[in-house]
């Protein structure tokens, strides 16, 4: 398999070898770079399976991981190690009982440091996706799989978005899922500005179909890092001569991306999930080869199936040992030897507070968390005070639609109150979603009531199928 650069010259797409000499040729390559970076340590939540100890011996003697740290029953994970016949020192086992304390262990784990990347074992997934998600450092987690395949795109690999983690994808989280996979394409293809396609049946603006909608919202927003096309069929986002036949479609981004796509966005995870089992089914015949990495999380975190091709688990975590590795080696070179990540400067209210001002300085905060300036995004702002709430639409950095909600709890009991009170706040924030365009990056929370867990978290389930949402809670 090559990797192909492609351009269109004089009306048609010119595919030459032209790539520079440190992308990734093909998937499987990933296992000798993982083998060739610093040795990366592992945990295992629910360790107790002979196949995943298999795996991880198998990565150890790729030189991809060094160390192993198993969490569940000590006794079931003895018998498996002892089973396997693998060198897990004692201090290694983490012993812990039910499949909560077990993801409890594992996130206290990675909040200490010193782990690299999780590998889920034998425990629930929604146990360990509920303990992971208060780690998440990023507004919408994401599955990413890292493939190439004989018949598509001749073979170069890509990055498909997301098979198996995000169900609702609102405008402002297709945003998110595309930077997530911009991330993993520049940090593991090495492309440094890579060609996103947002897939939709059809090139064209169809109101029935709103994929086709949001596909065009998605080229016509601005991208420091990437170029972004949409809606583009998956033929004419992946096959050249496809775009020789049928011509470039009339969209922002298509003289890049058509037929040349680095990352494919589906429209949905129903979408995605068939490709990915499509793309799943052509390895078992030997003509493609694919890994997943979960990103949002301090670490790479690995879910795999077991009825995935032992290939496919052992790249998975090798793709998320180069990912972590080199990530971590980037941040260093930003800011120097030793350094931690800088924490965000908080951004006060020029004199005093007030629920506008705060409003402005959160606006300010999500734009830069997004990585655009204020005019270039179009966001939901809720100011939690004491006794209302001001909710504010923003399109464009300007005030399209602001709602005051009163807080009076009245003689209702704390919890029934508490929902009531999310409830209504959230009502005006679907107010302010639809004023501001349906559009919307983020919804951002901030104010004294939002550090109140009951308030936060009811909104936050009221609110999150309309985009993601942005927690400040130091401001004001």
């Amino acid at each position: 398999m090559s990797n192909i650069e492609c351009r269109v010259v004089g009306g048609d797409v010119d595919c030459s070898d032209a790539r520079p000499p440190e992308r990734l040729d093909t998937v499987v390559d990933l296992i000798e770079i993982a083998g060739r970076l610093d040795a990366s340590t592992a945990v295992v939540p629910g360790g107790h399976r002979v196949e995943d100890l298999r795996l991880v011996e198998s990565a150890r003697d790729h030189g991809i991981v060094d160390r192993i740290i198993l969490v569940g029953d000590r006794e079931r994970i003895s018998a498996a190690v002892h089973e396997v016949g693998i060198d897990i020192p004692a201090d290694d086992i983490v012993a812990a009982g039910d499949d909560e304390a077990i993801a409890a262990a594992t996130v206290e784990l990675i909040r200490a440091g010193g782990v690299d990347l999780v590998l889920k074992g034998g425990i629930s997934t929604p146990i360990m996706n509920r303990h992971m998600l208060p780690l998440a450092v990023r507004s919408t987690v994401s599955l990413a799989t890292v493939f190439d395949a004989a018949p598509i795109a001749r073979g170069r690999p890509m990055v498909m978005t997301d098979a198996g983690v995000t169900t609702v994808c609102s405008f402002g989280r297709l945003v998110d899922l595309v930077r997530n996979a911009v991330d993993v394409a520049r940090t593991v293809l090495g492309i440094d500005r890579p060609r996103v396609a947002v897939l939709s049946a059809n090139e064209k603006q169809i109101p029935s179909l709103p994929s086709t909608r949001i596909g065009r919202r998605m080229a016509e927003r601005r991208w420091p890092d990437a170029v972004v096309c949409g809606p583009l069929s998956f033929d004419l986002a992946t096959d050249p001569e496809s775009v020789a036949v049928k011509g470039l479609p009339d969209l922002p981004g298509a003289e890049e991306v058509a037929g040349c796509a680095d990352v494919l966005v589906c429209p949905g995870i129903d979408t995605a999930n068939v490709l990915y089992k499509t793309i799943s089914a052509l390895n078992k015949y030997g003509q493609a080869s694919l890994a997943s990495i979960t990103v949002g999380f301090p670490v790479p975190y690995v879910i795999l199936s077991r009825s995935d091709a032992l290939e496919t688990r052992l790249v998975s975590i090798a793709l998320c040992a180069v990912y972590a590795r080199r990530s971590a080696a980037e941040r260093t070179g930003k800011q120097g030897p030793g350094t931690r990540p800088a924490a965000p400067a908080r951004v006060e209210s020029a004199g005093g507070t007030s629920p506008a001002r705060d409003a402005e300085a959160a606006a300010r905060r999500a734009a830069e968390s997004i990585g655009l300036p204020p005019e270039d995004v179009n966001l939901v702002i809720a100011v939690l005070g004491r006794e209302a709430a001001t909710v504010t639409a923003l399109r464009g950095g300007e005030t399209v639609d602001e709602d005051v909600v009163p807080l009076e709890q009245g003689t209702l009991p704390p919890d029934r109150a508490d929902r009531q009170l999310a409830g209504r706040v959230a009502k005006a924030v679907g107010g302010a979603f639809v004023a501001a365009g349906c559009d919307v990056e983020a919804i951002v929370l901030c104010g004294e009531l939002v550090r109140h867990k009951p308030i936060r978290d009811g909104l936050r389930r009221r609110v999150g199928r309309l985009a993601p949402v942005i927690v400040l809670g130091d401001l004001p």
